[in-house]
């Protein structure tokens, strides 16, 4: 039996009271034999030491927990000694033999001490019994035999019970399974033992041939009683690998898989302490996983620098297994056990074919009759290669389950991971508040720094994100440039929201500097509150509810020129009506063209003073809503892919009211506003051309207007586009320049003949201080002149103002000074008055409609 040593007190305190009861009954029982045997005493005596050592060391243990009760082959020498030895001699010669077998298995003093009582008293306690009921004679009959028996086993229960209320005492509760597997073992080896022991007596008394037979007999049992030991063994160890192969494979992470396969390991070799070291670098600073089982501490993860002893080198770079047996010889081994505090260890390491690197290590061997073998290290390699099978599934399927809820780039979580959260959040009494940014301009980075650079700055922002955010916060990339963050609702109001918003909007657009740039990552920010009894929800709602209405307020802001909004219902509103405007615009234009009218704006030429062309801007007559300006419609009809149906039915009526411009004499050209899709089109010139054959005008009387923001997202194609084009004739006009970021480098790339000047400098002539306006005004002047662009300046609304532009250098003026947006039957009108002479004002030309003119982007 093992027993832990903090029990040695207690232990040495039992061991005394048996040996004193032993010493007591040697000197009232007396020394005579039970059955009297014509062999010499001392002959006897030395077959009884011989005999305890060989059974001692032939022993089948069972275990529980850090204790075990072992059952051997010594009962026969001591059923043997009982009948025919003295008392003293029996006792001298069980404390002899099966105490060297002790000091050959390395057992701690205070169980040497424990069992050598033990076995003192089993041996008097036998003795005495067999005295007390059948006394003294010279013949081993049937009755004598049966009594022996029958005393041998009574006594070998009582130990039996004994050593089970030893380890009742220090190990806990035994289970009746466990009482009834120990008693009912020993009793059936108590048997037999005792049977035997009669048998050889017999034989013994037959003289020579009969000693003969017992020598064979002996050495029979003890080989077959060996290989029994051994087939046993294995029998046990295959049974331990069918479980451990068909049930330690499942689980869905690796520390589960682990736990599981750990246990099952430490259970299998006896061992107090399993350890499972991963370490997927060869460097020795890098931080390796340790999964722990403990006998004492259960079981825990933990993070730890890879150790550095010869043992754990040997077996990682070598893939040499190492045993560390309490038996060892070798003075390397000791020092290495004694160094780690281990009475025992066994490393192996993990299968190189796994992709795993790492050890698992098993240590300190429950129990003191045994220690780990080389049976223990070969078993141990074969459920190595198992469990690391089964942890680098895991692995792989938890690396496949970050890789679909994280986003590459940034290691944040993505939209699935942010989805799963706030319905879970949403549950919660307290509900959930969701961010919704996108990075404003990020377009910009990556087209003219580079999508690498892009890159970099999204990692900082995501940064920023994270350390901004603490505690329970979520924060995901959604793709692109765009990021959300889930927080626990807390009671927070729209306030709150919005002033949490404010600050983190401040901390993103702090400087950011690349390798190319120094970039403001500036952020249009929208917050929504979800759960019960917040606006807009008139249940708990989810995570789409959630994320629409952050998406919802995101754009709120960024159509108020804001940075932060936090969602309201009446946000809502907006997207519904743009819902329906696009539902009856696709009618519009699949049925009830009409209803999309076509009207012009001329342009002056200011040096001529005469109208030379018109800009051709849409008014959609819609039924319910009356005359919508092209605000209303234009970007809807982009957003939605409509364009391709928009914009020929605007160029053909241009292009009409054109042909009636020129059949009166008036050689006007007329000017179109193009989309981004339409300039990236590879189809778009085949159009030009046959809405030009259609009226037969020439290519020269047709102007393109496009903005640099319709072509930055395919220069290549637009630019193949746009040349295709002015082969023609056709006129390309640069449209609101100066407000791009890189209008200078376009120029030399664009085959433009025109360039427009954005109102917005226009209209700063007549502000308080007008000279920035102006020098940017002439210097696109100057521009355009070395490039030999015509250069137009729309939104003049006075006289002033056009005199300072053709001072400025400008060709041609546009705005409500020299005539406003008319429909085509009062533009013809307007032209036939206008044309004979030069332009004076626009006071003498009115016109049927006065409508305030939007520009129009189609």
């Amino acid at each position: 039996m093992s027993l832990p040593r903090r029990a040695a007190p207690s232990t040495y305190a039992l061991a005394g009271g048996l040996a004193v009861a032993a010493a007591l009954i040697c000197l009232r029982v007396t020394s005579s034999p039970v059955v009297t045997h014509a062999g010499p005493r001392w002959l006897i005596d030395a077959c009884l030491v011989i005999g305890f050592v060989i059974g001692e060391q032939l022993l089948m243990n069972l275990e529980f927990r850090k204790q075990a009760h072992s059952i051997t082959l010594a009962g026969i020498p001591l059923a043997v000694g009982v009948m025919i030895a003295p008392v003293g001699d029996v006792v001298l010669a069980r404390i002899i033999g099966a105490g060297l077998a002790l000091v050959f298995q390395r057992i701690a003093l205070e169980k040497i001490a424990y069992n050598c009582a033990s076995w003192a008293f089993e041996a008097a306690a036998g003795c005495a019994a067999l005295h007390l009921v059948i006394g003294s004679g010279d013949v081993l009959d049937l009755r004598r035999a049966l009594v022996v028996t029958a005393v041998v086993v009574a006594c070998d229960q009582a130990m039996s019970a004994l050593v089970l209320a030893v380890i009742r005492i220090h190990g806990g509760e035994l289970s009746a399974t466990e009482i009834a597997d120990v008693l009912g073992l020993s009793a059936l080896f108590a048997a037999i033992t005792s049977t035997t022991a009669v048998a050889i007596l017999l034989l013994t008394q037959c003289g020579l041939l009969g000693g003969a037979t017992v020598v064979l007999f002996t050495v029979v049992t003890l080989v077959v009683y060996r290989s029994y030991l051994i087939t046993t063994r294995r029998h046990q160890r295959l049974e331990v690998m069918h479980e451990f192969v068909t049930v330690g494979n499942t689980g869905e992470s690796l520390v589960g898989v682990s736990q599981d396969l750990l246990s099952r390991v430490r259970s299998t070799l006896r061992a107090a302490r399993a350890e499972l070291v991963i370490n997927d670098g060869a460097a020795t600073d890098q931080q390796a996983l340790r999964i722990v089982d403990d006998e004492e501490a259960g079981f825990f993860v933990a993070e730890a620098t890879p150790e550095v002893d010869w043992a754990t080198i040997r077996a990682v770079q070598e893939g040499e297994p190492f045993l560390a047996p309490r038996s060892a010889r070798d003075r390397a081994v000791r020092r290495w056990l004694a160094d780690h505090g281990y009475r025992d260890a066994i490393v192996v390491p993990l299968p190189s074919s796994t992709g795993l690197v790492g050890t698992i290590r098993v240590i300190d061997r429950l129990g003191e009759t045994a220690t780990f073998t080389e049976d223990d290290l070969t078993l141990l390699q074969t459920l190595t290669g198992h469990l690391t099978v089964a942890a680098g599934n895991a692995r792989l399927v938890e690396q496949l389950g970050y890789e679909a809820s994280h986003d590459a780039l940034t290691g944040l979580g993505n939209r699935a991971q942010l989805s799963r959260r706030i319905d879970q959040q949403l549950l919660q009494p307290d509900g959930a508040c969701v961010i919704l940014l996108d990075l404003d301009r990020f377009k910009e980075v990556n087209d003219g720094l580079g999508h690498a650079a892009g890159d970099r700055l999204l990692c900082v922002v995501a940064e920023r994100l994270r350390s901004f955010f603490s505690g329970e916060a979520t924060v995901a990339r959604l793709g692109g440039d765009e990021f959300a963050v889930l927080l626990p609702g807390d009671a927070m109001d729209a306030e709150a929201a919005g002033e949490l918003g404010a600050r983190l909007a401040a901390e993103l657009s702090q400087p950011v500097h690349l390798e190319e740039a120094v970039v403001t990552p500036d952020a249009s920010i929208g917050i929504a509150l979800g759960g019960r009894r917040r606006v807009g929800l008139d249940r708990d709602g989810t995570d789409a509810d959630l994320l629409r209405q952050a998406d919802t307020a995101m754009y709120a802001a960024k159509e108020a020129d804001g940075t932060v909004a936090v969602y309201h219902p009446e946000m809502d509103r907006g997207r519904v009506e743009k819902l329906a405007l696009i539902a009856d615009l696709r009618i519009a234009l699949r049925q009830e063209p009409q209803q999309l009218a076509v009207y012009f704006q001329p342009k002056l030429d200011l040096r001529s003073g005469e109208i030379v062309s018109a800009e051709a801007l849409v008014r959609w007559n819609h039924p319910q809503l009356g005359v919508l300006s092209p605000d209303r419609f234009v970007s809807l009809a982009e957003s939605t892919g409509l364009m391709d149906q928009f914009t020929p039915l605007v160029l053909d009526a241009a292009l009409v009211e054109c042909r009636r411009w020129w059949q009166q004499g008036s050689r006007v050209t007329v000017a179109v506003n193009l989309s981004a899709r339409n300039v990236c089109d590879p189809a778009l010139p085949d159009i030009v051309a046959a809405a030009l054959a259609k009226v037969a005008l020439p290519p020269s009387s047709l102007i393109l207007e496009i903005t640099e923001s319709s072509f930055v997202s395919d220069p290549a194609q637009a630019l193949k586009v746009l040349d295709q084009i002015a082969s023609t004739g056709v006129i390309i006009s640069l449209d609101d320049f100066g407000t791009g970021y890189s209008s200078l480098s376009y120029l030399q790339r664009l085959p433009a003949q025109e360039v427009k000047i954005d109102r917005s400098f226009v209209v700063g002539l007549k502000s308080a201080n007008p000279q920035s306006s102006r020098a940017l005004i002439a210097s696109i002047t100057g521009l355009a002149d070395h490039f030999n662009l015509r250069v137009v300046a729309e939104g003049v609304e006075d006289e002033d103002v056009m005199t300072e532009l053709r001072g400025l250098g400008c060709d041609v003026a546009q705005g409500y000074l020299i005539g406003k947006p008319m429909p085509a039957p009062d533009s013809h009108r307007w032209l036939s008055n206008a044309a004979p002479r030069r332009f004076q004002t626009a006071k003498q030309f009115p016109v049927t409609a006065d409508l305030r003119l939007v520009q129009a982007t189609a």
